[in-house]
């Protein structure tokens, strides 16, 4: 039986329905293996697949249509009329959307990454809140830094990556449509990303700003404590201590690292708000003068050389 017009539509969103619940069973990992498979067997890399390829992706991933379902996809996502599926789509198709909630703190963390808006994530854009030096292979040698902030960010290449080292926003977006598939919970959800990206879906409410607050004075007051007496060379054997890359400034993932070093128990939801405290010109590090203006509570300036000569 083959399927046409309001019938094709009806048959379509079936199939996707009936395949975005067994991929959940998967994980978020099920429809990106599919969408692997798909991208391996597209070797003219022109994101279509004939019926052959199409249907031998789909058993790879363990979905198993009858013959004319496979050919009402093929009818329904053959969109120039090649005989050929744009996979693509039929991945947006089988993606369950996020909801409000969820791509609104999506939406925070692509802003956090992405300052300069290009719409694009690159090496220069996550090194400053991705941290490569608490991981094996950089500690052993065996990975340069720009090695594993390459593979972090092909971690989000999606049906049409290339492994480029570049994400889109839709390549970032997809990545934790696919996620949001295998966690049925909001505040799971919500909790994994906040963890994560050590941000929070609550910033403009009183109860989050007195628990930055309170974190803050109790971070600042630790760093005070440690760099006593609070003179030039302190201030520079503390920022050199909490700067491990020796970049010369700081990262989020830095001073978390430091907050934890001090003993202090803080929710990783709140690093960053502590973080844009510091981060008094929001360029999304913390550069010399500001750590130096915050601890000393005295306006931004050139008060001193970080590469001041330490006895």
């Amino acid at each position: 039986m083959a399927f046409y017009g309001v019938g094709l539509d009806v048959a379509v969103k079936k199939l996707n329905f009936e395949f975005r619940m067994a991929l959940k069973k998967k994980g978020g990992i099920g429809i990106r293996s599919l969408a692997t498979l798909f991208r391996q067997m597209d070797a003219n890399k022109n994101k279509k697949l004939d019926v052959v390829e199409f249907e031998a992706a789909l058993n790879g991933a363990g979905l198993f249509p009858k013959k004319v379902e496979v050919q009402a996809l093929m009818t329904y996502y053959d969109l120039d009329g090649d005989g050929n599926i744009t996979y693509e789509e039929f991945l947006r198709g089988v993606r369950e959307p996020l909801n409000e909630r969820r791509e609104k703190i999506i939406q925070k963390v692509y802003e956090l990454i992405d300052r300069d808006k290009s719409g694009k994530i690159n090496i220069a854009d996550i090194e400053k809140i991705y941290s490569v030096d608490k991981s094996k292979d950089f500690i052993e040698g065996k990975k340069t830094k720009k090695e594993i902030l390459e593979e972090f960010l092909n971690n989000f290449e999606g049906a049409k990556g290339n492994k480029d080292g570049v994400i889109t926003k839709e390549e970032f977006f997809d990545y934790y449509t696919d996620i949001s598939m295998s966690i049925p919970n909001d505040d799971y959800f919500i909790g994994v990303i906040e963890s994560a990206w050590m941000i929070s879906e609550c910033e403009d409410t009183a109860s989050y700003e007195t628990q930055l607050s309170g974190l803050t004075a109790e971070v600042v007051g630790k760093l005070k404590s440690i760099a006593q007496p609070l003179d030039e060379k302190m201030i520079v054997k503390l920022f050199r201590e909490i700067n491990k890359s020796k970049t010369g400034y700081i990262t989020v993932e830095e001073l978390a690292n430091m907050i934890s070093r001090l003993g202090i128990s803080a929710e990783r939801k709140l690093l960053t708000g502590i973080f844009k405290k510091f981060d008094m010109n929001l360029s999304g590090t913390i550069e010399f003068e500001e750590f130096v203006s915050f601890l000393t509570g005295k306006p931004i300036k050139k008060q001193l050389q970080l590469d001041h000569d330490i006895p």
